[in-house]
């Protein structure tokens, strides 16, 4: 005997849910973007608020340029530092780790944002000095201790307040119950401890769990990577975080960051090696970039650091000046994103006429959007932009010394 069964009205009931699921996803993400967009536009906002003001108190009175110039430079590697965790958290972008002396790193933050955070809420600093140096971005870093100074003082509100923070060396024994704020054991080794602490509101259990969330936030308008971003940049350097908080008792986050073991507990007051005269360059550049204003500068750090410039808008441009002048270009350093050809396609047309030729990509887009088109094992060397002359000059020394 066969039974038969009309499933019409399942199969119906499951593709309206499906359908529901897919609105509800999308709403979300819509919800997500908006928060996202706003704490973007905040945060830039302010940065640019800086920059301008200084700018104004430097043509009011240009003896104070040398100082109001430094505080332009800070508000632009913040407004980069920002731009990069944007790119990491979208998966676009890859550690750029240096010799980061933490404690200049965390005083300078602190001091930045006294200035920024309402007058209700006072930093408090205690900051060991015998700080070990840490192989990380700096810029990353910058954003752990920017989110959480601000995420103190906004937890204090409008009262009066204090946020504690401090650095200093702290060892993990194998066997010691040291457990990061998800429960999982802190491996053993020595350590670089940030700690933020806040006597403002406190949580409660669910916001605790919820607080690391991507785009949760307990205010109206959020910053939207917030406390997520600040978890992703730890793990990504190999730390951990701790989380001490109760409603109405304030909060304490306590960052774990790792300290290289070239750089041991004797050794806690490492310091940088006395550096030689910077490296000077020679040969010819052939420098592609589209913004005249971007062009300009690379045009004058390059110059600057030894070498002769050939310049070119875009990449139809670039090849033919390559063509007409191959035998005098030691090296192409080329922005990715132009008009009429752009640094993809010039990179391998380039390459068809010399497989053996020097590329250097300057680039906005992260790294990983280059690495996986062009691949970064085929380029000469890879920086992106914002750069300063440092920057660019350890960049070209690798990539000539290569062909040495």
């Amino acid at each position: 005997m066969i039974f038969t069964e009309d499933i019409t009205n399942r199969k119906q009931a499951e593709e309206e849910k499906q359908t529901f699921e897919l609105q509800m996803q999308h709403a979300q993400k819509l919800e997500s973007l908006g928060v996202l967009s706003g704490g973007i536009a905040h945060d830039f906002n302010n940065i640019l608020a800086i920059i301008m003001g200084y700018c104004s108190l430097t043509k009011m009175d240009y003896e104070t340029a040398e100082n109001n110039i430094l505080e332009i430079e800070k508000a632009a590697e913040r407004a980069a530092g920002l731009c990069r965790q944007m790119l990491a958290y979208a998966g676009k972008a890859q550690l750029t780790k240096t010799q980061v002396n933490m404690r200049m790193l965390v005083d300078e933050m602190a001091s930045m944002l006294k200035s920024t955070i309402p007058l209700n809420a006072v930093i408090k600093s205690d900051l060991s000095t015998d700080i070990p140096f840490l192989d990380a971005d700096a810029s990353q870093l910058r954003q752990i201790v920017m989110n959480l100074i601000i995420n103190a003082s906004e937890a204090i509100g409008k009262e009066q307040g204090e946020i504690q923070v401090s650095l200093a060396k702290s060892t993990v024994l194998a066997g010691q119950s040291e457990n990061d704020y998800n429960g999982n054991t802190i491996p053993p080794g020595e350590f670089v401890c940030l700690e933020v602490t806040d006597n403002g509101c406190g949580m409660d259990e669910e916001t605790k769990w919820r607080i690391f969330e991507p785009f949760y936030t307990t205010k109206f308008t959020g910053r939207g990577l917030g406390m997520s971003a600040v978890l992703g940049i730890i793990k990504s350097h190999g730390g951990s975080l701790q989380l001490f908080s109760q409603l109405g008792q304030g909060t304490t986050f306590k960052v774990y960051l790792p300290i290289p073991k070239k750089y041991s507990a004797e050794d806690g007051d490492h310091k940088q090696s006395i550096p030689s005269a910077p490296w000077k360059g020679s040969g010819t550049i052939l420098l592609v970039e589209d913004e005249d204003q971007v062009r300009l500068i690379a045009k004058a750090l390059l110059k600057n650091i030894g070498f002769t410039v050939l310049e070119a808008v875009n990449g139809k441009e670039a090849l033919e000046l390559y063509q007409r002048n191959a035998t005098d270009i030691t090296l192409v350093f080329t922005d990715m994103g132009m008009p009429i050809m752009d640094g993809y396609e010039l990179f391998y047309e380039l390459k068809k006429l010399n497989p053996e030729l020097p590329i250097i990509v300057s680039s906005g887009y992260g790294d990983a959007e280059v690495g996986s088109r062009i691949g970064i094992d085929n380029i000469a060397g890879l920086i992106s932009k914002p750069y300063g002359p440092d920057q660019l000059r350890e960049v070209l020394k690798k990539a000539l010394e290569g062909l040495q």
